[in-house]
């Protein structure tokens, strides 16, 4: 858990370096997202690397430790991008974009992302984002194919 949270960190940590590299925030976010999952630095991501990572963010999330994640829980759970969103005055539509979100990952629609109902978001995802079907993701794929990403990229772009 540790390691999960101390990656997240980085994560976390690159707003401003993205405003010196000229890159959308959103961007340099979700690309250090990437190096976050890619703990062997291998530069693509297997199943087993996503599934390793969904593991450690669900328990992370689960503040109240029910094995589900309830929409607060959801939107206390920082991916590091909540002060990007501040920076560029779109914490409402990164807020919005959470929930968008919750609510498909929610497939039962009773107010929580149960531990199956996670699994198979991620896989979906996983699935959707491998567009040339080689069962790994490179990180184009990663950054522009994972929903989560792709809603909060949209939700605080500025141009």
């Amino acid at each position: 858990m540790k390691k999960i949270l101390l990656m997240l960190v980085a994560v976390m940590g690159t707003t401003s370096l993205a405003m010196a590299q000229n890159e959308p925030e959103g961007k340099i976010l979700a690309n250090n997202s990437f190096d976050a999952v890619d703990i062997n630095s291998k530069g693509y991501l297997t199943y087993a690397d996503i599934e390793f990572f969904r593991q450690q963010v669900f328990v992370s999330m689960d503040a109240n430790e029910n094995n589900a994640i309830e929409l607060e829980e959801f939107l206390s759970w920082d991916f590091g991008f909540e002060l990007a969103a501040t920076e560029v005055n779109r914490l409402s539509a990164y807020k919005t974009a959470l929930k968008v979100v919750f609510n498909f990952w929610d497939r039962n629609n009773d107010g929580r992302i149960s531990l199956t109902e996670h699994r198979k978001a991620i896989v979906a995802d996983f699935e959707r984002a491998d567009i040339d079907n080689n069962v790994v993701l490179e990180r184009a794929e990663y950054v522009q194919g994972f929903s989560i990403l792709a809603a909060i990229r949209a939700a605080i772009k500025t141009e």
